[in-house]
């Protein structure tokens, strides 16, 4: 009598009970507004890449590519946005090795400028692995026969939401708008200071620092400076509005 067990080990698959019950679950939670983000590995190198049904095909930024150490190929394909002209590709990085969670494959990229984003995937990326947004369960569902799993995204918020109390991110095609509009603007850059460190800054940053040497002090004072008997004021015609332009 032969064995009822298999001869040898058959593909993974997903235990349907399993699955509704953790979609169940899952569901219960309060959806989140935002973009969803999955954190992949992109030839190597940890980033976050943003699923985008939208998007027909999957686009990679082309401040990265060194980054990335991709490898590209001359291409002739165009891409198109919403109220834009269609503008040649960069160039198209091949075969690129992928792992999403427990998924591994590999996938194609086209090199854009990208203003706000660094790696797309689009409907090319989810048709050819079967996989399945799902936003409601904050996760990415990849149904093919050979490595069906389930991938947790990473929902950044979006700063139009309406949530109140959460780091706003402005682009820079915002901040573009707003510096064409005459709109007050401030630039602040962290900077770690180490002992016996020394630390490079951009040459623009440099020229700036050097013009404003006597604004700031070496070193900044501890505390905050006591208060004033008197606190200064300048006194305004009666009746009169007090101006409202900026100092600078």
């Amino acid at each position: 009598m032969g064995s009822s067990e298999p001869d040898g080990e058959g593909p993974t698959r997903v235990n349907p009970i399993q699955l509704l019950s953790i979609i169940h679950e899952v569901a219960q939670s309060k959806p989140f507004p935002g973009l969803l983000y999955v954190k992949v590995v992109l030839n190597s190198a940890e980033i976050f890449a943003m699923i985008d049904t939208g998007a027909s095909h999957n686009f990679v930024n082309e401040r990265i590519v060194g980054k990335l150490g991709l490898k590209v190929e001359k291409d002739t394909s165009k891409t198109k946005a919403v109220n834009a002209d269609a503008r040649p590709v960069q160039g198209v990085a091949r075969d690129v090795p992928l792992q999403v969670g427990a998924w591994k494959g590999q996938l194609n990229l086209m090199i854009v400028p990208l203003d706000d984003f660094d790696v797309i995937f689009g409907i090319d990326f989810l048709t050819r692995n079967k996989a399945v947004p799902m936003p409601h369960l904050k996760g990415l569902m990849f149904m093919g026969e050979n490595q069906p799993c389930f991938v947790s995204e990473n929902m950044m918020e979006d700063h139009n939401c309406g949530n109140k109390g959460k780091n706003a991110m402005l682009s820079a095609m915002q901040i573009s708008d707003g510096l064409r509009k005459g709109e007050t603007t401030y630039i602040a850059a962290l900077v770690e200071l180490k002992p016996d460190v020394v630390v490079e800054v951009v040459d623009e940053v440099a020229d700036l620092l050097k013009e404003f040497a006597d604004v700031m002090p070496r070193e900044l004072p501890r505390i905050l400076p006591p208060h004033r008997a008197i606190d200064h004021k300048i006194n305004i015609v009666p009746g009169s509005n007090p101006p409202i332009q900026a100092p600078y």
